[in-house]
Order: structure tokens, then sequence, then C-alpha cells
């Protein structure tokens, strides 16, 4: 073999050693023949440099580390505020339930009171009835027993004056078909209202309450009184012993005579009744309220 041959085959086996480090492409240029590339046009031209390595996958896979370790600090954050929220509503439900239950009770609580409530209204109702029964009861039975008195108005105080003996005489000069009876036909007679001090005085003696025993005899000295010329000379009259109920429904009404008696109507009042011609008068209902 020529030296010159031998010199080429020497130098292309170093540079396929070389080769070792050069991509296919440059390789597969070098070995093929028909390439049209020979090894010295290979070296003589030069070639870019051989892209580094890639990345190790050992960054990656700390990122993905970092991710999954993120995501679980992320899961565990969830089901710790899940439980949390699950502790919670399960609390509120708890105190729910209880509410309701005390809701519940209170509720029954108000339905039995209001049940009592009414019960006692209509107890209320029915016990301020039976008063109001009572109450026109004992009023009719103290205007009875009140028929069977006289006020005496007019009647001079004396000191250490003996007020049933005047009484009497009174009665007798006022009807004196009754002269005789008095003395059994009366029973007490006392004055109203506290002692006054001064006696004789320009005062107005306090009236005298009459009783009698015998209703006629009463009626007749009432009927005479109407015309006795001796109670209008010495300033004394007989009155009704009317109760307190009637006496101010009588104030009440008293105006209403006045005024019929001045325009020339019969007007007069038995008892707590009062009567202009001959029909009973009323106060208005607001009057009466």
């Amino acid at each position: 073999m020529p030296k010159s041959a031998k010199k080429h085959k020497k130098r292309a086996k170093s540079m396929m050693d070389v080769s070792v480090d050069m991509h296919d492409y440059a390789l597969s240029a070098v070995t093929d023949p028909g390439s049209g590339h020979t090894l010295d046009t290979l070296c003589s031209t030069l070639l870019p440099d051989t892209p580094t390595k890639p990345a190790s996958k050992k960054g990656k896979m700390e990122t993905l580390e970092d991710v999954v370790a993120m995501l679980s600090s992320i899961s565990s954050l969830i089901n710790e505020r899940s439980d949390s929220l699950e502790k919670l509503v399960s609390n509120n439900a708890m105190k729910i339930e209880g509410l309701k239950k005390t809701v519940d009770f209170v509720s029954a609580e108000v339905k039995d009171v209001k049940v009592k409530v009414d019960h006692l209204a209509s107890r209320l109702q029915l016990g301020e009835q039976r008063i109001e029964k009572c109450e026109t009861r004992l009023a009719e039975l103290e205007r009875y027993s009140r028929r069977w008195n006289f006020r005496l108005r007019g009647v001079p105080q004396k000191e250490k004056e003996n007020i049933r003996d005047e009484v009497i005489r009174i009665c007798e000069q006022t009807y004196p078909e009754g002269k005789g009876t008095f003395l059994f036909a009366i029973d007490s007679v006392h004055r109203l209202g506290k002692k006054q001090n001064q006696i004789g005085s320009k005062s107005v003696p306090r009236a005298v309450i009459v009783q009698f025993t015998l209703r006629m005899i009463r009626d007749a000295v009432w009927k005479a009184a109407k015309s006795s010329a001796y109670l209008k000379d010495n300033g004394m009259r007989f009155m009704e012993d009317l109760t307190p109920l009637d006496r101010e429904k009588l104030k009440k009404l008293w105006p209403m005579i006045e005024e019929a008696r001045a325009a020339g109507k019969a007007a007069y009042y038995v008892g707590a009744h009062a009567f202009i011609n001959g029909i009973e008068i009323h106060l208005p209902t607001s009057a009466e309220k």
C-alpha cells in the first residue's frame, strides 16, 4: 500500500474516533459515500456547537414534590376547615333544636296561660255581674229601710237639748191629727254630722234624722209638711232620707226640675226619681258615666 494511502487511512481512523462525540447526521455524512461530503470537507467545515444535554429531571421532580406537598397542605386545610364547619353546623343544629324545644315549651305555657286567663276573664265578668246585682240589691234594701225616715232641717241647736222631744213637738204642730201617736210612732232621733262648738250661732244647724215605727204616720206627716205654715214660718222642712247614690243622682236632676218649674211645668221628685208633667226624666248617658 502506498504511503499516502496509509496516511489517509490513518487520518480517517482518527476522525472516526472523533465521530463518537458527533451527532448521527454528521456521522452519516462521513460514512455515506454518496453524500458528496468527504471527511476533509467535514473537518474543514466549522460545525455548530453541539447542544448541551437536556436539563436533569431532578429539578422537575422537586417542583412536582412541592406541588404535591402544597396540594397536601391545601387538602389538610380544607379537611380541617370542613371538620370545623361540620362541627359548627352540628353545634348550631343542637342549639336550634334546643331553642325549638324551648319555644315549643313556652308556646305550650302561653297557650295554657291564655286558657286560664280566658277562664278567669269569664269568671271575672260573672263576678262583676254578681257584684252589680248585689250592689243593686243592697241599694234597694237601703232605700227601702230609709223610707221610714225623715231628714228635718232648720231645727235650732241648743245646749243639752232633748232632740227627740223637740221633734215630737214639731211633728204635732205639722200634723195635729196625729197628736198622741208620735210618742210611740217615732223611734230614734239624732243629729247628723260633727257636733258644732258654737250653739245658737249663725252657722247652719245640723240636720236631724227621724226614724218612724209606723209607715202610715210617717207618710201622713210627709203629706202635711208640704203645706205646713208652721214649718215655713220657722224655716224648717222635712226631706226624704235618700241614699248617697240617690242624692247624687237627684243633685244632677235638680237643675232640670228648676228649669221646668220656671217654665210653669209641674216638676217634682219622688225619692231619686224626677218627673216633669207626670213623665219621669233621666240623666243623659254621658252624665251617668
